[in-house]
């Protein structure tokens, strides 16, 4: 499941859709179709190289800030993975552009807002590199920052969101008295699906999202929103997998 959900997701890319065209228009047997095709090409690649377009599309789906009232505690944290790279070169990991949900989770131990972190994430990669588990370098870093060892649960086997709230949903159950809601620590984008897979697998959950990517002045419309640019094509995989992965979790649901 793993494995096809990534191909799918590969050829939901813009990026793929215009190699194809740009092969196709290469391809064509006559002067009239090439022309034709070569406009349908141009037509989408300034489509989905748009920021404004997909800034508008895209904010929606983030979580606002939810930030914690001094009064708020609770038995444990779930820090989703998804945080990290790891470099095949230098054989380590390292944090990447949403290192925020590592920040966040310490915060809220040193806080006194959760007493205890789940780690959440095994490889996350299609193959795999060396046996480097994201979980595993989560807890070594959080340890390294003084969290005692005994308040921090591995979970190193999950690949995906489901597999996160399953493979959590385990440990809750063999480390009983957790009594509250659990805090998720993941990225804004990442909270509305993250929220409805975690409930649906019997996790009840405190959303604390992090790693903000957009902020509200990304919607307002400007000369430099309609410049084409690269980064904004490559959004258009994020956005798709969120939405996707959220309209079926909803008709899941609802059955």
């Amino acid at each position: 499941m793993f494995i096809i959900g990534k191909i799918l997701f590969f050829f939901l890319s813009p990026f793929v859709w215009v190699f194809i065209l740009i092969i196709m228009t290469a391809l064509a047997k006559t002067e009239t179709k090439r022309k034709k095709l070569a406009g349908i090409t141009l037509a989408v690649l300034l489509f989905f190289s748009n920021p404004w377009l997909i800034n508008n599309l895209q904010y929606p789906l983030h979580a606002p800030p939810m930030p914690m009232a001094a009064n708020e505690k609770y038995d444990v944290g779930i820090v989703l993975g998804g945080m990290t790279s790891y470099d095949r070169v230098n054989k380590e990991g390292h944090f990447n552009l949403s290192s925020d949900r590592f920040i966040q989770t310490a915060l809220l131990y040193k806080k006194g807002h959760i007493k205890k972190i789940i780690a959440s994430g095994g490889q996350n990669g299609m193959f795999s590199e060396d046996n480097f588990m994201e979980a595993d370098f989560i807890a070594k870093n959080l340890i390294d920052l003084g969290i005692p060892k005994e308040d921090i649960l591995i979970e190193n086997r999950s690949k995906n969101t489901i597999e996160n709230a399953r493979f959590s949903k385990q440990i809750m159950d063999r480390n009983g008295g957790i009594k509250t809601k659990a805090v998720m620590i993941t990225s804004a984008f990442h909270i509305p699906r993250a929220t409805l897979t975690f409930e649906q697998a019997g996790i009840a959950v405190r959303p604390y999202p992090c790693a903000f990517s957009m902020l509200p002045s990304a919607t307002m419309f400007s000369g430099a929103s309609m410049i084409p640019a690269s980064w904004a094509m490559d959004s258009w995989g994020g956005f798709f997998r969120e939405l996707i992965g959220k309209t079926y979790l909803k008709i899941k649901g609802a059955k």
